[in-house]
């Protein structure tokens, strides 16, 4: 009878280092956001990290269109507990799916390096910025397969994936500040970007790999014709997604100037510290957040429990970010504590993704092809229609306020169309 007990307490004593480990590795994950924000602005001047960060939207936003339909089908047969119709295992079509997205993205960013070429010696005073976003360009097909890897560990409730991920770019920005000199050209950041995205991308790998494990035998075997037809009849979805999540952020990066470009970026970064810790409280509401996610919710009621749970969580969270946005945001001094508004528009972003996380999630395995269609169409194109009819007016509130009503929409939808169900 003591070899139960001996058990189950080394289990418990593991569940706990483990929790503690996890807890660990997402303050970090979050002190090196704010930490590399903060060296970049202070190392910069608002203007140099305005045009810096509109490098961010070059390779995540290009790569948001790129993977879109691949995390979606992704997701949805993780979700839905291999609903596709294929006998490959999760782990054989996350990769075969990922190097097709990585060839895509790779295409892409050869066209690109060939129009940035032409410009080079057709216009040449354009050189010095076609010189700070030549890395992020190249980075394309490393943001690509690291975030499409990213999203597949996410549906799998391995959250703390996500957060490991973006050590590699925060550390790169970080060490850059540190060893650069005071008369280091922009470019050098820019580099410093690509260099952790690459680094970001063989992380994701090993992630996947130990999540997801397969043989390397497998790897080669061609995907089911009726799989890659459903991943391409996601196409219009992914890219309706790729708009909302960075269609006001483009228009906000081409229309406004630079220094509002900055003002944005930090407040973003800041308000994405939420996402390292409200999907692990909101997708299981305990602390064994690396176990696999829960079945798809069956009942109307335990849908209304995750959802009541998901917006203590998310509320929680807000209130007490809100309170503390003037004091967060004096870290990075003028002209970006100024933008508290912003800040406060952009966390409640994340309140409303929070909360809708549970019913967008069941919305993804009961996948409604129609519906879902018509919900992130209509997000995306309300978004990018206010944040363009405001952005000369009001700047970054604009784009950050355009995010706001994309993101309600969109998560009240997938909250009505749970509950109608």
């Amino acid at each position: 009878m003591a070899e139960p007990s001996a058990t189950a307490g080394h289990m418990n004593v593991t569940s706990a280092h483990s929790w503690v480990a996890e807890v660990v590795l997402r303050v970090l994950g979050a002190a090196l956001q704010i930490a590399a924000t903060w060296a970049v602005v202070h190392a910069l001047t608002p203007e140099d990290a305005g045009v810096y960060f509109r490098g961010f939207v070059i390779a995540l936003g290009l790569s948001a269109l790129l993977r879109g339909k691949y995390e979606i089908y992704m997701a949805q047969h993780i979700i839905g507990r291999h609903c596709a119709p294929t006998e490959a295992s999760t782990g054989v079509l996350l990769m075969q799916l990922g190097q097709r997205m990585l060839v895509r993205a790779s295409l892409l960013c050869g066209v690109l390096l060939v129009v940035t070429a032409d410009l080079d010696i057709q216009a040449p005073q354009l050189q010095r910025m076609l010189q700070i976003y030549l890395p992020f360009v190249l980075a394309l097909p490393c943001v690509s397969l690291s975030s499409f890897l990213g999203e597949a560990l996410r549906a799998a409730n391995r959250t703390l994936g996500i957060v490991v991920l973006a050590y590699g770019v925060n550390l790169s920005m970080l060490l850059a500040v540190a060893f650069a000199s005071e008369d280091a050209s922009l470019a050098l950041y820019s580099w410093a970007f690509l260099v952790g995205t690459l680094i970001s991308a063989c992380v994701a790998v090993v992630l996947a790999w130990r999540a997801f494990p397969c043989a390397l035998s497998q790897w080669s075997r061609p995907l089911d014709r009726q799989v890659l037809e459903d991943v391409h009849a996601r196409e219009w979805v992914g890219l309706g997604r790729g708009v909302l999540l960075w269609g006001p952020l483009g228009v906000l990066a081409v229309w406004a100037p630079a220094v509002e470009m900055a003002q944005y970026a930090v407040a973003a970064r800041t308000a994405l510290v939420v996402d390292f810790f409200l999907p692990a409280l909101n997708l299981t509401g305990c602390r064994t957040t690396l176990n696999a996610g829960l079945p798809v919710p069956g009942s109307r009621a335990l849908m209304l429990r995750h959802l009541g749970r998901a917006l203590i969580f998310s509320s929680a969270f807000f209130l007490a970010l809100f309170a503390l946005a003037p004091a967060t945001l004096s870290l990075y001094g003028m002209p970006y504590d100024a933008k508290t508004t912003v800040y406060t528009v952009l966390l409640g972003v994340q309140w409303a993704n929070g909360v809708g996380r549970p019913a967008v999630r069941r919305a993804v395995a009961q996948w409604n092809g129609r519906r879902i269609a018509l919900a992130v169409g209509l997000s995306a194109f309300v978004a990018v229609l206010l944040c363009a009819a405001g952005v000369t007016s009001y700047g970054a509130l604009a784009a950050a306020a355009a995010s706001l009503i994309g993101a309600l929409i969109l998560n009240s939808r997938a909250i009505a169309m749970a509950l109608a169900d």
